[in-house]
Protein backbone atom coordinates (compact mmCIF):
# COMPACT_ATOMS: atom_id res chain seq x y z
CA UNK A 1 0.00 0.00 0.00
CA UNK A 2 1.21 3.80 -0.79
CA UNK A 3 1.82 6.52 1.28
CA UNK A 4 -1.17 8.28 -0.67
CA UNK A 5 -3.59 5.48 -0.05
CA UNK A 6 -3.33 5.50 3.92
CA UNK A 7 -3.57 8.80 3.58
CA UNK A 8 -7.00 9.47 1.60
CA UNK A 9 -8.98 9.68 4.56
CA UNK A 10 -6.84 12.68 5.67
CA UNK A 11 -7.05 14.33 2.48
CA UNK A 12 -10.46 13.79 2.21
CA UNK A 13 -11.73 15.85 5.08
CA UNK A 14 -13.23 19.15 5.14
CA UNK A 15 -10.86 21.89 4.74
CA UNK A 16 -7.10 20.04 3.74
CA UNK A 17 -5.29 21.63 2.03
CA UNK A 18 -1.79 19.84 1.88
CA UNK A 19 -0.30 16.90 3.77
CA UNK A 20 3.27 16.44 4.26
CA UNK A 21 5.65 12.85 5.26
CA UNK A 22 8.83 14.51 6.60
CA UNK A 23 11.25 13.44 8.95
CA UNK A 24 12.64 15.37 11.83
CA UNK A 25 15.27 17.57 9.72
CA UNK A 26 12.66 18.76 7.52
CA UNK A 27 13.27 16.74 4.34
CA UNK A 28 10.35 15.48 2.89
CA UNK A 29 9.57 11.88 1.64
CA UNK A 30 6.36 13.01 0.42
CA UNK A 31 4.01 15.90 -0.08
CA UNK A 32 0.39 16.33 -1.11
CA UNK A 33 -1.31 19.86 -2.49
CA UNK A 34 -0.01 23.43 -1.58
CA UNK A 35 1.39 26.19 -3.90
CA UNK A 36 5.05 25.35 -4.97
CA UNK A 37 8.01 26.02 -2.27
CA UNK A 38 5.13 26.01 0.14
CA UNK A 39 5.35 22.99 1.48
CA UNK A 40 9.30 23.00 1.89
CA UNK A 41 8.82 26.13 4.06
CA UNK A 42 5.97 24.73 6.62
CA UNK A 43 7.69 21.52 7.01
CA UNK A 44 11.10 23.32 7.33
CA UNK A 45 9.49 25.80 10.17
CA UNK A 46 7.37 22.93 11.67
CA UNK A 47 10.00 20.12 12.17
CA UNK A 48 12.13 22.85 14.03
CA UNK A 49 9.10 23.48 16.28
CA UNK A 50 8.66 20.11 16.77
CA UNK A 51 12.30 19.15 18.18
CA UNK A 52 11.83 21.90 20.72
CA UNK A 53 8.09 21.04 21.79
CA UNK A 54 9.47 16.94 22.06
CA UNK A 55 12.23 18.29 23.33
CA UNK A 56 10.48 20.15 26.25
CA UNK A 57 8.14 17.22 26.86
CA UNK A 58 11.30 15.58 27.41
CA UNK A 59 12.47 17.41 30.13
CA UNK A 60 8.80 17.54 31.65
CA UNK A 61 8.56 14.27 32.17
CA UNK A 62 5.16 13.98 29.82
CA UNK A 63 5.43 10.88 28.13
CA UNK A 64 6.38 10.37 24.45
CA UNK A 65 4.97 13.36 22.26
CA UNK A 66 1.96 11.77 19.68
CA UNK A 67 0.85 14.34 17.67
CA UNK A 68 0.65 18.82 18.27
CA UNK A 69 -2.30 21.03 16.86
CA UNK A 70 -1.25 24.62 15.93
CA UNK A 71 -4.87 27.05 15.53
CA UNK A 72 -3.89 30.21 13.99
CA UNK A 73 -6.13 32.58 12.31
CA UNK A 74 -5.97 31.26 9.02
CA UNK A 75 -5.31 27.66 9.00
CA UNK A 76 -4.98 24.65 11.62
CA UNK A 77 -1.14 22.46 11.46
CA UNK A 78 -1.61 19.19 12.87
CA UNK A 79 1.61 17.52 13.52
CA UNK A 80 1.15 13.65 14.24
CA UNK A 81 4.74 11.27 14.85
CA UNK A 82 4.70 8.22 12.74
CA UNK A 83 7.96 6.97 14.52
CA UNK A 84 10.68 8.73 16.66
CA UNK A 85 12.31 10.38 13.55
CA UNK A 86 9.63 10.90 10.99
CA UNK A 87 6.10 12.97 10.44
CA UNK A 88 2.86 13.46 8.64
CA UNK A 89 1.95 17.33 8.84
CA UNK A 90 -1.08 18.11 7.90
CA UNK A 91 -2.59 21.82 7.10
CA UNK A 92 -6.11 23.12 6.88
CA UNK A 93 -8.24 26.03 6.54
CA UNK A 94 -9.75 27.26 9.62
CA UNK A 95 -13.61 26.22 9.15
CA UNK A 96 -12.40 22.64 7.86
CA UNK A 97 -13.22 20.26 10.24
CA UNK A 98 -9.71 20.09 12.41
CA UNK A 99 -10.97 17.16 14.79
CA UNK A 100 -11.46 15.00 12.06
CA UNK A 101 -8.48 15.70 10.48
CA UNK A 102 -6.68 15.09 13.63
CA UNK A 103 -8.10 11.65 13.88
CA UNK A 104 -7.70 10.59 10.22
CA UNK A 105 -3.61 11.92 10.55
CA UNK A 106 -3.86 9.64 14.30
CA UNK A 107 -5.27 6.07 11.84
CA UNK A 108 -2.72 7.66 9.34
CA UNK A 109 0.47 7.39 11.22
CA UNK A 110 -0.64 4.17 12.93
CA UNK A 111 -0.98 2.72 9.50
CA UNK A 112 2.06 3.64 8.19
CA UNK A 113 4.32 2.93 11.35
CA UNK A 114 5.17 -0.41 10.07
CA UNK A 115 6.98 0.95 6.84
CA UNK A 116 9.49 3.53 8.62
CA UNK A 117 10.60 0.74 11.19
Amino acid sequence: MTFANHLTTVLACDGVQMTAIADRDGIQVESWGGRHGEVDEIVAEYSTFLREVASANRELQLGELEQVVVAAERRVAILTLITKDYFLLTVLTRDGNAGKARYASRLAAFRMRGDFL
